[in-house]
C-alpha cells in the first residue's frame, strides 16, 4: 500500500503573494482553495466581519493578521480582500454557514493591496504614495498634502474619502499591507516612532470613515521585545486594532483538509494500520482521530515547526508539500517507536 492509496495530495507549491488577488482570476481560485477551519470561520464572523462593514455604527478599528511564514496569512487577506471587492466571489467560499456574515462586505469595497519590500520611506509617505497611484487609476483625484503642513492625518484622511465618495458613493476603501513587521524592524528608533503614530491614526480614522485597514505581520507588534522601548505608541496602536491570529490548529486543518485530504475509507484503512503502534505513544488512544488526519505527519510536527527560530523562512505549508511530494510513490512506512530513554 503505497501513501498516494491514502491521501488525496493536494500540493502547496508556493507562498501566496498578496498581489495576487489584483487578477480577477487568481482572486477566485484562491478563494476556492482557502480552507477555513471552526475557529478561523468564528474569528472572521466575529472579529474580521463586524470591523470592516460600515452599514451599522460601530467603533471600527484596523485589523492585523498575525501568522508565521507559510502559514496562509497572505492568503487569508487575500481572501478577505477578494471578498470585499467582489461580491461574485463569494459562492466559492468553503463554508456556507458564514456566507451570510461575510456578505455584508462582499463587493462593498474598492480595494488596494501594497506589500511593502526593502526601502527607506516612512511608512506614512510609502502608503501615501501607493494610496494616490490607486485612487488616480480608480478615477479619484486626490494629493494628501506634505507631511511638513498638517498636524495630524485625520483631515487629510476625511478630505480624501470626500472625494473618494463623489466617484463612489455606495463604496468602501480598503487598504490591505502585507510585510508590515518586517519593515518596522528595519527602521530607527526615532523612525520607528513615527511610523507607530501614524499606525495609530490609520486604526483612529476607521471608527469615522469608511476607510479600512489590515494589515500582516509576523508576530504580534504589541508583545514584541523589539519595540520594548516604545511601549507607549505600541500602547496606543493596540487601543485602535484587532489582531487575527493564525494558530496552529487552523494550519494543521490546512494540512489535513488540503493537503492531506483522505476519504472516510482512506481514513479506516490508515486507522487500521496505525493501531498496531499505538503503545509507542502517549497519549495516542485519545488522539488517534488527530492522527489519521493528518497521517503521515505526526500531529506534534507543526507545534514544533512553530518553535524553530534558527530559521528566518518557516513556511511550514509549502515544507510538508515537497517533503510529502517526494513520498507519494514509495511503500507506506509504520510510524517509527520513540528512541529508548
Amino acid at each position: 500500500m503505497k501513501y498516494e492509496d491514502l491521501i488525496q495530495f493536494e500540493p502547496i507549491e508556493s507562498v501566496v503573494q498578496l498581489r495576487d488577488a489584483d487578477k480577477s482570476s487568481a482572486a477566485r481560485a484562491l478563494v476556492n482553495a482557502y480552507v477555513i477551519s471552526d475557529e478561523m470561520a468564528d474569528r472572521l464572523a466575529q472579529v474580521v466581519i463586524p470591523q470592516l462593514q460600515f452599514e451599522r455604527p460601530a467603533d471600527n478599528k484596523g485589523l492585523l493578521v498575525v501568522g508565521n511564514y507559510g502559514t496562509g496569512k497572505s492568503h487569508l487577506m487575500s481572501v478577505v480582500s477578494a471578498l470585499a471587492a467582489d461580491a461574485s466571489l463569494l459562492e466559492g467560499l468553503s463554508r456556507a454557514d458564514i456566507h451570510e456574515a461575510v456578505a455584508q462586505i462582499a463587493g462593498r469595497f474598492k480595494v488596494i493591496r501594497i506589500e511593502i519590500g526593502a526601502t527607506t520611506m516612512s511608512l506614512r509617505d510609502i502608503l501615501v504614495a501607493e494610496m494616490e497611484d490607486h485612487l488616480e487609476k480608480l478615477g479619484v483625484e486626490y494629493a494628501f498634502p506634505g507631511i511638513e503642513t498638517i498636524t495630524n492625518h485625520k483631515r487629510a484622511f476625511e478630505d480624501m474619502m470626500a472625494k473618494f465618495g463623489e466617484v463612489f458613493p455606495e463604496f468602501g476603501l480598503l487598504l490591505v499591507v502585507d510585510e508590515l513587521l518586517d519593515y518596522l524592524r528595519s527602521r530607527k528608533d526615532q523612525e520607528l516612532i513615527l511610523d507607530l503614530n501614524f499606525l495609530r491614526e490609520i486604526g483612529e480614522i476607521c471608527k469615522d470613515l469608511r476607510f479600512r485597514f489590515i494589515a500582516g505581520v509576523q508576530e504580534a507588534i504589541f508583545d514584541s521585545p523589539r519595540f520594548a522601548f516604545a511601549a507607549g505608541s505600541i500602547r496606543r496602536v493596540k487601543d485602535r486594532f484587532e489582531q487575527i491570529r493564525i494558530a496552529r490548529n487552523d494550519v494543521k486543518f490546512v494540512v489535513a483538509e488540503r493537503l492531506l485530504k483522505k476519504t472516510a475509507e482512506q481514513q479506516a484503512k490508515i486507522r487500521d494500520y496505525l493501531i498496531p503502534f499505538a503503545k509507542y505513544y502517549d497519549g495516542f488512544s485519545e488522539r488517534i482521530d488527530e492522527f489519521v488526519r493528518l497521517f503521515p505527519v505526526h500531529p506534534d510536527y507543526v507545534d514544533t515547526f512553530e518553535r524553530i527560530t534558527v530559521v528566518e523562512k518557516r513556511e511550514v505549508l509549502k515544507t510538508l508539500s515537497m517533503s510529502m511530494k517526494g513520498l507519494l510513490g514509495n511503500d507506506a512506512s509504520p510510524l517509527p517507536p520513540p528512541p529508548p530513554v
